[in-house]
């Protein structure tokens, strides 16, 4: 099975400072640790000049995803379920040089981006 390191980043809030958003990206860590190994990637340091999604995101996870549709579908509930919970923040995926940025999602548009997520692995695994 297909396998490749999926970053998953929670984007900030206007009020959120270092604190708050260590909190919640810890809280996205422990939620991914139920479907598999998890590791946090430090934040890091960012010059006034970036832009792009780096700057939306307030800190991030890496897992190791497989191409498994049951594996990829768990994965999206437990995203989902947090982003529920976490009422306005977003999440951004990253698997290679593939992006996405998921909030609300509808069943419609989750099994859309678990067959894209699974073309990503398919494409950027290690086999």
């Amino acid at each position: 099975m297909q396998q490749a390191r999926m970053v998953v980043g929670v984007g900030s809030l206007p009020d959120d400072d270092d604190f708050i958003l260590d909190q919640v990206t810890e809280e996205l860590a422990d939620d991914l640790r139920e479907v598999g190994e998890v590791e946090r990637i430090p934040q890091a340091g960012r010059g006034a000049g970036d832009k792009g999604v780096a700057e939306l995101v307030a800190g991030a996870v890496a897992v190791l995803a497989t191409a498994d549709p049951g594996y990829l579908q768990a994965l999206a509930d437990v995203i989902v379920g947090f982003l529920q919970r976490n009422t306005g923040r977003r999440a951004h995926l990253r698997v290679g040089d593939i992006e996405f940025t998921i909030d609300r999602p509808s069943r419609k548009e989750t099994a859309e981006l678990i067959k894209a997520v699974q073309t990503a692995i398919e494409r950027h695994g290690d086999g």
